[in-house]
């Protein structure tokens, strides 16, 4: 009767260990989702190529991973989708930091209209200075990637801006920094994100819009643009931020940690390309559509950057002194990488 007692709690404890063999493995085979969020319109290569990043990470994670996406704004629109992330209502989102003013005061430099340049520069240039100073602004997610669109010039629907006087009155189109600027070369700023642009220049809300190539063609905002002009030194940038929430980055096994990090770079690349090959796809279509493209001269260039850039760059070092930030170094920093990617 004991020997068979013992042979019971032998299997029993056998059958235990088995069990919790099995838990384990279980555990250790059970799918992550990430839910990831963008709000650009469905087909567009800002939605399509994030898309590519969760499928990526699927494959590479040999389906540990599962990626639930969500296009076109449809789980949160374009201004909250930075919070989204945060509060954990979305797992990843693509935002830009524009549209939450004052919500990232260091990185307002990337948006400065000081003469950006063309193609994938702003994003290499976003991802270099996020490297260099690492505000503290982004500590509660963890950072992905930036990415940045190139030069934003100033395109009207019936007026042709050929010097500061013609801005006058025109309503324009803006967001972040850019609404001061619009204001001190005479315009009348109306912040607003892009998707709302197309009605709003087609109900006559605003005669203008401050606009990289591409979202005249992405968001079709140019069927009402008939001019564009490119005051190229005052050419400002829109920078983006791809996060993540920081306590679901932590949650992941290491081994897919490790693969998030891995891309990211893969995608600073990606990013930069795509915004090269957009941009001039959208110029090249205005051209098509028959819209005029206006160059300043250098004399006009200088009373731009005098009147609007230059009292902005001023104030953003004033008040990155105030709250004891690299302002004037961060503005040299960003100046200084125009040279490589103006060549």
């Amino acid at each position: 009767m004991k020997r068979l007692f013992v042979v019971c709690l032998f299997a029993l404890m056998m059958l235990s260990v088995m069990c919790m063999a099995t838990a384990v493995s279980q555990a250790q085979d059970k799918v992550v989702t990430i839910k990831v969020t963008n709000w650009f319109p469905v087909g567009h290569k800002q939605d399509t190529l994030l898309q590519a990043w969760g499928k990526d990470l699927e494959q590479r994670t040999n389906g540990k991973v599962k990626v639930s996406y969500y296009a076109g704004g449809t789980l949160v629109p374009a201004a909250q989708s930075y919070d989204a992330v945060v509060k954990g209502i979305a797992d990843v989102s693509n935002h830009v930091l524009g549209y939450t003013m004052g919500r990232f005061p260091s990185a307002q430099v990337l948006d400065l209209p000081i003469g950006f340049p063309p193609g994938a520069g702003p994003t290499k240039i976003a991802n270099e200075w996020y490297k260099k100073f690492k505000p503290k602004e982004f500590d509660d997610v963890k950072v992905l990637w930036f990415h940045a669109m190139p030069y934003g010039l100033v395109h009207t629907k019936t007026k042709p801006v050929k010097k500061l006087e013609d801005v006058k009155g025109l309503k324009l189109r803006c967001y972040g920094s850019n609404a001061k600027f619009v204001g001190l070369i005479g315009g009348a700023p109306v912040a607003m994100p892009m998707p709302d642009v197309y009605d709003a220049l087609a109900k006559g809300v605003v005669d203008g819009l401050l606009s990289s190539y591409e979202a005249l063609q992405g968001f079709r905002t140019g069927e009402h643009v008939k001019y564009s002009t490119e005051n190229l030194g005052t050419a400002y940038s829109a920078a983006f931020v791809v996060a993540m929430n920081k306590k679901k980055f932590a949650s992941l096994p290491p081994e897919v940690q490790k693969t998030i990090e891995e891309m990211s770079p893969e995608y600073i690349e990606k990013y930069g390309q795509m915004w090269t090959e957009i941009d001039a796809a959208g110029k090249e279509w205005l051209g098509k559509r028959g819209v005029e493209f206006i160059s300043l001269s250098p004399e006009e260039e200088a009373r731009w950057y005098e009147q609007g850039a230059k009292p902005l760059v001023e104030e953003y070092i004033k008040d990155m002194k105030a709250k004891s930030l690299p302002g004037e170094e961060a503005v040299k920093f960003i100046v200084e990488s125009f040279k490589q990617y103006k060549k």
